[in-house]
């Protein structure tokens, strides 16, 4: 089945942007300030927090219905989270090489069956983030020694499919990717059918110079000025 696109305006920017100004710059993080002027009248600035890599996870399932979880304690909340094995993408991995790679290093496994489980932007308001998920299943123990990074001390725990949704719904689970994975299996289980088309699943197997996103292609034009 093929749903009809939803519609867009036939002029859907409303900004002229007056002004790019790069205000920080990390390994991780990129931080601008734009000032713009609605066709509205109005005159502001923007701010945008650029990721220089893609957020990848992966929903791995054992031959038990298990989820495969990580725990660790997440700087930024205060908290500690339990989640799917995710991490970054680097400009020379596509998000299956990213995944494969995190999967091994966090869990000690591989799979023997991958494929996309749902694409998304965590943050669409603030940020240019993209989020490749797959769904992975027949788990084994990984070839090779592998060994998380010097500031991670993670745990891994198995959790039967029904609980941990149940986990996710009551908002013990809270981490975005994790939700969206979780919530992505459950509606196929219910009838839903895999809606990525090709042109899009692609991606997951590319690596970004192959597939620069508008967003994250901007910051290669700055500082970018008009009077």
């Amino acid at each position: 089945m093929q749903l009809p696109l939803l519609p867009i305006p036939a002029e859907p920017d409303p900004y002229e942007v007056l002004e790019r100004r790069a205000l920080y710059d990390s390994p991780w993080i990129r931080l601008r300030e734009d000032r713009f002027r609605h066709r509205r009248g109005r005159e502001g600035q923007y701010a945008v927090c650029g990721f220089q890599r893609s957020a990848c996870g992966v929903l791995a399932l054992d031959d038990e219905d298990r989820v495969v979880l990580v725990g660790q304690w997440r700087y930024p909340l205060e908290q500690y989270s339990w989640e799917l094995p995710e991490g970054g993408g680097e400009e020379h991995e596509s998000p299956f090489e990213t995944i494969r790679r995190e999967l091994a290093e966090e869990t000690n496994l591989e799979a023997g069956s991958w494929e996309p489980l749902a694409f998304f932007h965590p943050s669409n308001s603030s940020t240019d983030e993209e989020a490749f998920l797959f769904l992975a299943t027949e788990l084994r123990p990984s070839n090779g020694h592998h060994q998380a990074e010097d500031d991670e001390e993670l745990a891994v725990h198995r959790e039967p499919f029904a609980q941990c949704l149940l986990r996710v719904l009551s908002g013990e689970i809270s981490d975005g990717l994790t939700a969206m994975a979780m919530l992505s299996l459950q509606a196929r289980r219910s009838g839903a059918p895999a809606m990525i088309p090709l042109r899009l699943a692609e991606r997951f197997f590319q690596r970004p110079s192959e597939h620069p996103s508008l967003g994250r292609d901007r910051w290669n034009h700055l500082p970018e000025t008009k009077t």
